[in-house]
């Protein structure tokens, strides 16, 4: 990392990640702010969304502004689902806990990038390095803008197009009429709030994979993972990002470093007694009356394993929890 400083300024609203370049002289480079900072790349066109937005909302038929509402829809779980790809590799697809754009942009929070809401500039400094210099008094060249939105907001937009205009209306009496379309007026308001959003966040030239110190570890699989430090916790879970790949790792801490324990489980070879070993997401996966069959590692030997309820003793003076029906 050729990068010698950097440090958060906060302002209203606004987070500005300041770089100075290295006091030695050596020449700075976009994407070695990676190895401590955030990667960075440019975030995707919202021009042609609005103007197909747009486009429908100005031909003014029930069925275009309904469109113009799928549209719009689209649009806000575009922008989410971009702060999720920037950031795809410091998080597992596996370990996301909804698809829904609110749930995506929360897990993000949680797990990868506190700072994913927020708007973050990026400024470089023209000067090398000078001891009892702060950032606010050198020349800075502005690099990029990542526009930040309210989560909250997105997601209540999102609501509210799909119960407008994306559902067919539920008759509340045998006589109710069921309307081919919503409201039309309604559904043209809440586009027209969304299409201003989307203006706002056209203004982002640059997006961040996210900030802080990474922790690095390979799989079995080959692949290289990294999660950012200050968002682990002991005895977190944490999936390989490899797609194809089921191997998950628990989280322990020692001091100030942390390593990965590998998640299996061993099922002993019926001829040979060798323990062979298993993701343990590969064995949870399995259906109650599934049977999984494997060949021993060590003989060869098919074997077959499957999950089987058992009724539990308890020892004297233990207080068995109550059984949950069904």
């Amino acid at each position: 990392m050729i990068v010698s400083y950097w440090g958060w300024k906060r302002t209203v609203g606004l987070q500005a990640l300041y770089l100075r370049k290295p006091s030695w002289g050596l020449p700075f480079r976009t994407g070695d702010i990676a190895a401590e900072c955030c990667q960075l790349s440019k975030m995707i066109d919202l021009s042609t969304n609005i103007e197909r937005i747009q486009s429908l909302l100005d031909e003014g038929t029930d069925q275009s502004v309904t469109y113009a509402a799928l549209e719009a829809r689209m649009a806000l779980e575009k922008v989410c689902y971009d702060r999720l790809r920037q950031r795809h590799d410091y998080i597992s697809h596996a370990q996301l806990k909804k698809w829904q754009p609110g749930g995506v942009v929360r897990t993000l929070m949680e797990q990868v990038a506190p700072h994913v809401t927020k708007t973050c500039t990026l400024k470089m400094s023209k000067k090398p390095h000078q001891e009892g210099v702060e950032p606010k008094d050198d020349d800075f060249v502005e690099i990029g803008t990542e526009v930040g939105f309210n989560a909250k907001k997105i997601a209540k937009m999102w609501q509210a197009l799909a119960k407008l205009a994306l559902h067919v209306r539920l008759p509340e009496h045998k006589n109710h009429h069921i309307p081919d379309y919503g409201d039309k007026v309604a559904i043209r308001h809440k586009v027209e709030q969304v299409v201003e959003e989307l203006q706002r966040l056209a203004g982002t030239t640059m997006t961040f994979s996210g900030i802080g110190k990474e922790v690095k570890f390979d799989c079995d699989c080959g692949t290289l993972n990294k999660r950012r430090a200050d968002l682990l916790k002991v005895g977190q879970s944490v999936y390989c990002i490899n797609p194809d790949c089921l191997a998950s790792w628990k989280v322990e801490k020692e001091g100030d470093d942390f390593w990965f324990a590998p998640e299996k489980l061993f099922v002993e070879c019926i001829h040979c007694t060798h323990q062979n070993r298993f993701h343990l997401r590969n064995v949870i996966g399995m259906e109650k009356n599934e049977i999984g069959r494997f060949a021993c590692n060590k003989c060869g030997g098919e074997n077959g394993m499957r999950w089987q309820l058992f009724q539990a003793r308890f020892p004297e003076g233990d207080s068995p929890t109550e059984a949950t029906e069904g």
